[in-house]
């Protein structure tokens, strides 16, 4: 009888053993296919050509394309200042989207004969100061009102998206800043665009800037492109 008890006894450990081993196999094993999902999503080996945008002296390797919405877009926004990044956005053709128009003094405003202003690398042949991208260090460069601090930046972003008004900071109050015309009135980015669906492209910039046309400093610089899709 006691032998019977015991091999019951062992017969029931031995059970037990074999489901823990089990389950702790499957959870090693879901944890691996975690991993891998982690690890292809962020894989910066995947590269693809898509330079067809680019101007002189700038290379380009695009990392990854994902299908997104306004849900994964507005997000990357509110980030491109701190993260120091270039976000720009394309139609469908390929051709660069017209976002706003730039209200800064460094367009050789008026047409000047002979007038050096800000240049747009992205339109170069459009006399207008047509903006498609998000880009702190050309904001900068073309003096904009927002440019200045991340708090500015932010209402910049709130009335682009929702369709507001940006005052100049520089006036006492936005009352001031209305009577002088000096603020920037935005279409409501989020309502035009609130059911279309983007091609997200990750890569980074590769350009060169120096003096004479003699290459001094090679930059790299992390880009986000969204191409609407028709």
């Amino acid at each position: 009888m006691e032998n019977a008890v015991e091999a019951l006894k062992l017969s029931f450990a031995v059970f037990v053993f074999v489901i823990a081993l089990s389950l702790t196999m499957t959870m090693f094993t879901k944890a691996k296919e975690t991993a891998d999902i982690v690890l292809h999503s962020s894989d910066m080996l995947e590269l693809v050509e898509y330079d067809d945008f680019l101007r002189p002296g700038e290379s380009f390797d695009s990392k990854k394309n994902r299908i997104v919405g306004l849900e994964t877009i507005i997000p990357t926004l509110y980030k491109y200042r701190q993260e120091n990044y270039t976000v720009i956005f394309r139609e469908a053709s390929g051709a660069f989207m017209k976002l706003y128009d730039s209200h800064t003094n460094l367009w050789n405003p008026g047409g000047v004969p002979g007038a050096v202003g800000y240049k747009n690398k992205y339109f170069p042949n459009d006399a207008n100061p047509t903006i498609c991208s998000f880009d702190l260090n050309e904001e900068q460069s073309r003096h904009e009102p927002w440019a200045a601090t991340p708090e500015y930046n932010k209402k910049f972003l709130d009335a682009f998206l929702s369709g507001g008004k940006f005052h100049y900071p520089s006036y006492a109050s936005e009352a001031a800043a209305e009577a002088a015309g000096a603020y920037y009135q935005f279409d409501n980015f989020m309502s035009n665009y609130a059911n279309t669906k983007f091609v997200e492209t990750l890569g980074e910039y590769s350009f060169t800037s120096g003096e004479g046309g003699q290459a001094v400093n090679e930059r790299k610089k992390r880009v986000i492109i969204y191409t609407k899709i028709s």
